[in-house]
This record gives structure tokens, C-alpha cells and sequence, in this order.
């Protein structure tokens, strides 16, 4: 049996996150934001999910720089807790 390369269309729909609607066409902050709210403020846990939208969009992110400053913002938060 050939294993899926792609793990992440195995997830289950019901263990999944899914954030507002429009969060990931906001600006960093704003985004960082929303995710860290979701999260019960852990950046960790925010940064997963972030991480986890944008390698599911792969190269059809259509706000790519605010996706990544808002993950090194995450990043920053993480490393600081």
C-alpha cells in the first residue's frame, strides 16, 4: 500500500480547526490576533494552526506576506513564553 503524501487530507473533518471566516485575509496583527484568541493564548498551539493553513494552501496563498509576518510574530511570542 502506497502511503498518502499528503497526511494532511487524511484529517479527520471533525478534528479539525477552522478559524473565522476572512481571518487568513486580514493583516498580521489581526490575524495573530484571532488565532491567539481561539488558542486560549497559547502561541504554540496558534502557530500549529497557522502552519497548518498555509501548507494546506501551499502556492495559493493570496496574502502571503501578512501569513508570514504574522508566523514570525507566533514564533516570537512562542520563543518568549
Amino acid at each position: 500500500m502506497i502511503k498518502n503524501p499528503y497526511w494532511s487530507e487524511e484529517v479527520d473533518a471533525q478534528e479539525t480547526y477552522h478559524t473565522p471566516a476572512g481571518t487568513f485575509t486580514k493583516s498580521a496583527p489581526e490575524i495573530v490576533e484571532v488565532l491567539m484568541k481561539d488558542a486560549h493564548n497559547d502561541a504554540t498551539l496558534a502557530l500549529r494552526r497557522l502552519m497548518f493553513y498555509m501548507n494546506r494552501a501551499g502556492r495559493h496563498l493570496t496574502n502571503a506576506a501578512a501569513l508570514q509576518e504574522a508566523k514570525s510574530q507566533l514564533e516570537k511570542m512562542e520563543k518568549t513564553k
